[in-house]
């Protein structure tokens, strides 16, 4: 009865032949949606030269981690989802409930990342490239995989992640049953570096960033000759434009990675400590909400034009063969520092940095 009453407060319930087939679709079409856009993402880059920054080599680990996530957990979690029953056994539990914490975990710290990286850029853009080497990126993106594999594979491993009053009543037994029930213990630290400590870094990063970028667009505006002043006046309106798409850009960051992964990580927190309290069709909900960062995070950060160009001539082939990559349309972040370094010392810095500010926090 105890067993029962375990696996009927956290197992998925079973749902209506209707709900299913509508279940299945959305969740499919989710998982496909992702997947094709994480692909098209990573193969862009590898196939065009001048995407090869060190910005988008955070970005194909994303992509890699949001990939890895589609492919190998979305679509057996949603065949579990929809029937309530797993049809794979222990071993390719323990490998799905792994790499499901894997994927998520380097997914946000990728993003942590990310914002780390523009934030350097924008706040020291004459230093950046001295600092922002191509093998320190690597260093920080090992550093993000190292840390999600420790958080992931050898607590399931090693079972540290496993509840005393779960295990008594049979959780991790039932083979036709695969849901991560974890311990107080691995719930609290798990949930504080995969997602609170990453999170109070990007609200922190994109604040300043967004500070820095709203007074380099002052001191630009106060510095113009006399001249100048018919013209900026001119084009008062388009800069208080692009620091409205400025703030609007790095809102959408944040609220889409928020809304997506805090109800999750909220419940993942307090379920340990309330009973497993948290009903079944709640914490589903809540965890594919959490995937559907993974659908989000190539629009967000991807769409640019020198993406796009290359979105076009990968997917219309024959009848998009004459689009040539124009790199004059590429935020390739080496030719914006490079410029500001040989105009560091005249008085066309103020212009560099307008356009630094622009093509940064615009992301590209």
């Amino acid at each position: 009865m105890e067993n029962q009453t375990a696996n009927d407060t956290i197992a998925a319930a079973p749902f209506s032949l209707g709900v299913q087939i509508l279940l299945g679709i959305i969740l499919y079409f989710m998982t496909g949606f992702a997947m094709c856009g994480n692909m098209l993402v990573i193969v862009s880059v590898c196939a065009f030269r001048q995407l090869r920054t060190i910005t988008n080599y955070f970005i194909i680990s994303l992509a890699t981690a949001d990939l890895l996530l589609t492919i190998l957990v979305l679509p057996f979690n949603a065949i579990f989802t929809i029937t309530g029953h797993w049809p794979f056994g222990f071993f390719f539990c323990d490998l799905y409930i792994s790499v499901d914490i894997l994927a998520c975990t380097a997914s946000i710290l990728n993003l942590c990342v990310i914002a780390l990286d523009r934030y350097w850029a924008i706040t020291s853009p004459f230093t950046y490239y001295q600092r922002v080497t191509a093998t320190s990126s690597f260093i920080l993106i090992g550093c993000v995989w190292v840390v999600s594999f420790l958080i992931s594979v050898l607590p399931v491993l090693l079972n540290l992640h496993e509840d005393d009053f779960l295990r008594e009543n049979n959780w991790y037994d039932d083979p036709s049953f695969c849901v991560l029930g974890v311990n107080g213990i691995f719930a609290v630290v798990s949930s504080i570096i995969s997602f609170y400590i990453p999170a109070g870094v990007i609200f922190f990063v994109y604040f300043r960033i967004f500070r820095v970028a709203r007074r380099q667009a002052r001191q630009i505006a106060s510095h113009n000759n006399a001249a100048q002043r018919f013209q900026d006046n001119r084009k008062g309106k388009p800069s208080m434009a692009r620091e409205r798409k400025a703030a609007k850009t790095l809102g959408v960051i944040m609220g889409v990675f928020i809304a997506c992964w805090l109800p999750f990580f909220t419940v993942n927190v307090i379920d340990p400590f309330c009973g497993r309290c948290i009903p079944a069709t709640v914490f589903n909900t809540f965890v594919w909400l959490g995937y559907i960062n993974s659908c989000a995070n190539p629009l967000i950060y991807a769409q640019n034009p020198s993406f796009r160009n290359a979105f076009k001539g990968l997917l219309c082939c024959h009848k998009c063969r004459g689009i040539k990559y124009r790199s004059g349309e590429s935020s390739d972040d080496n030719a914006t520092v490079i410029q500001q370094r040989r105009l560091a010392n005249t008085s066309q810095v103020r212009t560099v940095s307008s356009s630094v500010m622009k093509s940064q926090v615009e992301y590209k």
